[in-house]
């Protein structure tokens, strides 16, 4: 069973780091539809129905990381400082990232200024930076 978990808990990881690597894909793709003026307003319906799509993918992914790894930490590996300080990260890279997004990527409208739309890179970096972080300590930390 802990095999079972183990297994899930990694594809459900590999999962919303794949989503958050295809947005930024998707983002980098559509930089210069959206910044500019003629071809905006098409172009954005289509950038909010991938978001819609993204976002309920890392929502069952993010929770799935979290069920699992509770399950883990519960019935296998024992709440140990590793196994909370990793949960911490998650809690941290979820606070994070919808900061980010409320503060920075929701105001944005279409057109927007390549140095509005740039704000966008820093979600992915406030992300991958979190992402390395919860990888460094899970490989290093116990």
């Amino acid at each position: 069973m802990s095999s079972l978990l183990v297994f899930l808990h990694v594809v459900c990881f590999a999962l919303w780091l794949g989503a958050v690597a295809a947005s930024m894909l998707v983002i980098c793709t559509l930089e210069p539809r959206l910044t500019n003026p003629d071809r905006a307003p098409l172009d954005a319906e289509l950038l909010k129905t991938y978001i819609r799509y993204e976002v309920k993918l890392v929502d069952v992914a993010f929770f799935g990381v979290l069920l699992t790894g509770v399950a883990l930490a519960h019935f296998y590996t024992g709440w140990t400082r590793w196994a909370i300080v990793k949960l911490s990260l998650y809690f941290v890279q979820f606070g994070a990232t919808m900061f980010y997004i409320a503060k920075f990527i929701r105001p944005l409208s279409y057109p927007c200024s390549v140095n509005h739309y740039k704000r966008w890179y820093g979600l992915f970096a406030v992300s991958f930076s979190l992402f390395f972080v919860v990888l460094v300590w899970t490989y290093f930390g116990r």
